[in-house]
């Protein structure tokens, strides 16, 4: 150890570089500043989590590499000084740390020793450039939703879907593309882009993918393709025998022949689809490879161990032989294509109920069909999956929904300080749902393994779903299964709710349901009057009662109006609710000289014209009435095809007696309400508050004046003398 002494006192020097401390096993942290080539090695000299033995070269040079050892070993023989007692403490700690362990990626090693958990991906260790295998769970008209490896979702804008050379050429009509070439269950290889910090959500972060194959396949060549790889490409023409693909590269494209290709007869290939093959010859001359799309055939396919193959050629999904080399803490990790090692974690095993004695199903030296999950070039970190969907190239299914409950849910295992593994008696077959320590019950609890056991049965509701794993979520906590809001699809509108207020901004408040379900209480409801600053009332964590005014696209608004609140009258939420006699509330939101607008749920509206407020002769609604009052009307007319309401704010129809009836013959006077292309509409000045038309071609003696009149008349122009015919 002496020439080892001598080094760490010349590296120390060196106040530039981070300290490694062996015998603490704490975890490092990166600098957020400026990385330097030396952090990527911190992560790989953990104890808990060392790196792959093999996995290609380190990228440190022989000098490098004895500092760094030397720097260690300096450190351990000073902690070896500290008392057992003290060891003691500090290896309870490292248990405590233990999530934070799981979080650091390992890739080729230099310390030739073998890891203790298997590789996850978090949000703390996501980065660009990271290669990920996805399923698409949503898409929208400008993005789509991807879930991702350990229950992580991503965004791909529209724009970063396909490659511009194929974008180009795909129809795009009205934006709304990507419903034409992605469908929610898909299986995709994508890239990460950024991260961005949530605005909405502090302490979350946005992934941002990309789907684009040239940014996959970088790094491909022809002579980097052989028979039997399955690649996947672009449909960027349609022709009589077949389709042509681009692969993302100029260096050579695909050609797929209509007989060669299963295709489903419910199923169109469109032009910028995505299409996986097996290569079945290369022609080099023309540089095309054909292919065969037939699915048995692609998802048996096994990636071929090649000569000098490097990580950047590995793709997510590319299916391999591997072998068990060892198991770890959380999974296990094998070796594959000669010079690659990977991990998998719990969650992507054969069993999707591994119980305590999963390690007995992975002898070392096992052989096992795997797909790779993730690549991380950075670290030369590979996940990969034993799941059976995953690896006969298809999604797990889904058999459960969000805010389902499951009475008779069995305990398969008890992970101690982490959570509880459940069967869910799910319909067809059963599916495995995890549920997190915090989510166990109300109060803390220390010890799982005491409080359950395994075979065991609890109540549980669902939380969310893992595409990618197949895997739920859920949540043993009495609070869950009490309240009506648990999902988005549990709210409707008209229905009272309490919430608790979590932030505020200018545009309203941000409140939550019970069961985590978020909402917007816009500036203008926040109030029964229109206010400027939010009430007293309106202090993050205030717990309020509210009403639902719509829920669209995921987006919940609320008010918190006090007369719409405790209003016990019937609600429109439908056009087609809308019933002539009906009577409700709504509220203003635009007001003109002949009537004004009046919003009731979902987004439903109708006009009530001046003639049914009330109103006298010489009254001005804008003097009236203000935007985003309460008011209490009657239907008097709809038209649910053409989506009109028409309303009074007179509860009863007027009654008018013989004396107030306009008379054949006399000279009334009134006030323009609208135009109709063959008519004017008139308001008369009377008690029965009458309309009356006049007829273009009683606007004047001669037509061209009554043209040219027609053209200045405007809502709210005066007649003083009409005669009625």
């Amino acid at each position: 150890m002496a020439a080892s002494s001598k080094k760490f006192q010349k590296k120390k020097s060196n106040e530039g570089k981070p300290k490694f401390n062996k015998g603490s096993k704490k975890q490092f942290k990166t600098k957020k500043d400026g990385a330097v080539k030396s952090e990527a090695v911190a992560l790989q000299l953990e104890d808990d989590v060392p790196d792959f033995p093999r996995g290609g070269g380190s990228s440190l040079s022989k000098h490098e590499r004895d500092e760094i050892r030397a720097e260690v070993d300096a450190e351990f023989e000073a902690e070896e000084l500290t008392s057992k007692k003290n060891k003691r403490k500090k290896s309870q700690k490292k248990i405590q740390a233990m999530p934070d362990d799981l979080g650091s990626l390992f890739g080729d090693g230099i310390t030739g020793k073998l890891p203790r958990y298997a590789n996850k991906i978090t949000l703390k260790n996501i980065s660009p450039g990271m290669k990920l295998w996805g399923v698409v769970a949503e898409v929208n008209e400008k993005d789509l939703v991807i879930s991702l490896p350990g229950g992580l979702r991503g965004l791909v804008r529209a724009g970063d879907a396909l490659d511009p050379v194929v974008s180009n050429k795909v129809e795009n009509n009205e934006g709304d593309f990507l419903k034409n070439i992605f469908y929610p269950g898909q299986l995709v290889s994508c890239i990460v882009l950024q991260l961005d910090d949530d605005k909405k959500e502090s302490g979350k972060r946005k992934i941002w993918l990309s789907l684009r194959l040239s940014l996959l396949h970088k790094g491909f060549t022809l002579d980097a393709v052989q028979e039997g790889m399955v690649l996947t490409g672009y449909v960027i023409s349609i022709e009589d025998h077949g389709y042509m693909l681009h692969f993302g590269l100029s260096s050579f494209t695909g050609f797929l022949r209509k007989d060669g290709h299963a295709e489903s007869k419910d199923v169109e290939v469109r032009t910028g689809q995505f299409l996986q093959g097996v290569i079945k010859s290369i022609d080099k001359t023309r540089k095309v490879v054909n292919l065969s799309s037939d699915p048995d055939s692609v998802s048996k396919c096994v990636t071929k161990d090649l000569k000098g193959i490097s990580i950047d050629l590995l793709i997510p999904g590319m299916l391999i032989n591997a072998s068990v080399r060892s198991t770890l803490e959380n999974g296990i990790m094998l070796s594959f294509l000669t010079y690659f090692t990977g991990t998998v974690d719990m969650c992507h095993l054969q069993n999707k109920f591994p119980n305590k004695n999963w390690k007995d199903d992975y002898n070392q030296n096992k052989k096992v069909n795997a797909r790779i999950l993730f690549i991380d070039p950075s670290t030369r970190a590979v996940g990969l999956t034993l799941n059976p969907h995953l690896v006969h190239n298809k999604a797990p299914p889904s058999h459960v929904n969000i805010g389902d409950i499951f009475d008779q849910s069995k305990v398969v295992r008890v992970d101690r300080g982490f959570g509880l593994l459940l069967e869910i008696p799910s319909k067809p077959v059963s599916t495995p749902a995890y549920v997190n320590v915090s989510d166990v019950a109300e109060e803390e609890v220390r010890k799982l393994e005491k409080k359950f056991k395994e075979g065991t049965q609890v109540r549980v509701r669902i939380l969310g779903f893992r595409h990618l794993e197949g895997l739920a979520t859920g949540i043993l906590k009495a609070s869950a299964f009490e309240g009506p809001v648990f999902t988005h699809s549990d709210v409707k509108p008209g229905m009272v709710v309490k919430a608790k207020v979590i932030a505020l901004d200018s545009f309203g408040a941000i409140v939550q349901f019970p069961g985590g379900v978020k909402a917007l209480c816009p500036t203008r409801h926040m109030s029964e009057f229109e206010i400027a600053k939010p009430g007293k009332k309106f202090k993050v964590g205030a717990e309020l009662v509210f009403r639902v005014l719509g829920c669209k696209s995921k987006r919940i608004t609320v008010t918190y109006k006090k007369t719409l609140v405790k209003s016990k009258l019937g609600i429109i939420s439908s056009y087609a609710e809308a019933t002539e006699g009906l009577v409700t509330h709504g509220w203003i939101t635009k007001i003109e000289k002949h009537g004004f607008f009046v919003r009731f749920y979902n987004g439903v509206q109708g006009f009530a014209p001046r003639s049914e407020l009330g109103l006298g002769p010489g009254d001005d609604p804008n003097s009236m009435f203000h935007v985003g009052q309460v008011v209490k009307c009657r239907v008097t007319g709809s038209s649910p095809a053409s989506r009109h309401i028409n309303l009074s704010l007179q509860m009863r129809p007027v009654r008018i007696s013989e004396d107030d009836m306009v008379k054949l013959g006399s000279i009334v006077s009134g006030v323009v309400e609208g135009l109709t292309s063959s008519a004017v509409v008139i308001n008369v000045n009377s008690k029965a508050h009458l309309k009356c038309m006049i007829f273009n071609e009683h606007l004047a003696d001669h037509h061209e004046r009554a043209a040219l009149l027609k053209s200045i008349l405007k809502p709210g122009y005066k007649f003083d003398q009409l005669l009625v015919l």
